[in-house]
Order: structure tokens, then C-alpha cells, then sequence
């Protein structure tokens, strides 16, 4: 039977978490966005040991976007700062400090800095979880024909 892991506390300093490294977002390959991995780490089976969700803090400078990707674990993204989009399949969505939003299974999704100041976000998921996946040249083509065509990145990762 697996166990649970301790409890923990992780204090927040000026520049993000004691103990908890900056990574990059995807490292050496998306320049603009920083990565805090605060609780937990990706697991490829759910019986392993640890907590079996991973809390994860992203921010992205001005002008910056996450990937532009789809996969089939949902995840939950709660904005701590700025202004961003939240481009899920075809909409471009307004959000801001303290908004949340779900991301579903299999949807196509980004998030992009809308404004001039860091835009920050929490990104809940399982730490068991597939591996994302690009858009299809389908998923371009529409993506491209609707209002998010005009604010999503899909080069950008």
C-alpha cells in the first residue's frame, strides 16, 4: 500500500519559493516564461511515491505565451497577477487577478501576457499524466479562422 506523503510548508520569498529552483518552461526552448515547481513532480505511475498533484507557478513576461497544446489530463489554472488570454480551442478569454479557469481533456489550450507587467498563474494537474501534444495542422487551420486566431502563439513554443 503507498503512503502519504508528509505535510509541508513552502514560504514565499520576493523571487518565488525558498527551496524551489527556476526552471524555464519548456528549458532552453521558450524564451519569456518561468517555471516553480512547488509540490510535487511528474510521476509515470500513479502508485509511486509522493503527492499525486502537482502545483506548479508559470510566469510569463510581456509579449510572452505558454505552448500551444492539447493532452488528455485536465488541469485547473488559478491567475495570481497581470492580465493574460486564455486561448481554449476557438476563444480568446479575457482573465485577470483571482480568475480560474478549467482546462478539459483533449482541449487545445495557451495562455498569453495581454499586458505590460508579468501575467502569473497557479497550474494544478496530476502528477501521473500523459504527455502534451502539438496542434495538428487541422487544429491551426481552425484555430486561425476563429476570434483566437488573433491572440494565440502557435509558434511561439
Amino acid at each position: 500500500m503507498k503512503e502519504n506523503p508528509p505535510g509541508k510548508i513552502v514560504h514565499a520569498t520576493n523571487s518565488g519559493w525558498e527551496g524551489i529552483p527556476v526552471e524555464g518552461y519548456v528549458p532552453g526552448k521558450i524564451a519569456g516564461v518561468e517555471r516553480h515547481t512547488i509540490v510535487g513532480s511528474r510521476k509515470t505511475d500513479r502508485a509511486e511515491a509522493g503527492p499525486a498533484i502537482e502545483l506548479r507557478y508559470f510566469e510569463l513576461e510581456r509579449g510572452a505565451a505558454s505552448r500551444l497544446e492539447r493532452h488528455e489530463h485536465e488541469h485547473i489554472v488559478i491567475v495570481k497577477c497581470g492580465k493574460g488570454y486564455a486561448v481554449l480551442d476557438g476563444a480568446a478569454n479575457e482573465i485577470a487577478e483571482n480568475d480560474i479557469v478549467y482546462v478539459a481533456p483533449a482541449q487545445l489550450h495557451q495562455f498569453v501576457n495581454r499586458g505590460e507587467e508579468p501575467f502569473g498563474f497557479y497550474c494544478i494537474v496530476e502528477a501521473a499524466r500523459d504527455v502534451s501534444q502539438p496542434p495538428s495542422d487541422e487544429d491551426l487551420r481552425r484555430l486561425q479562422s476563429s476570434a483566437a486566431g488573433k491572440v494565440a502563439r502557435p509558434n511561439f513554443g
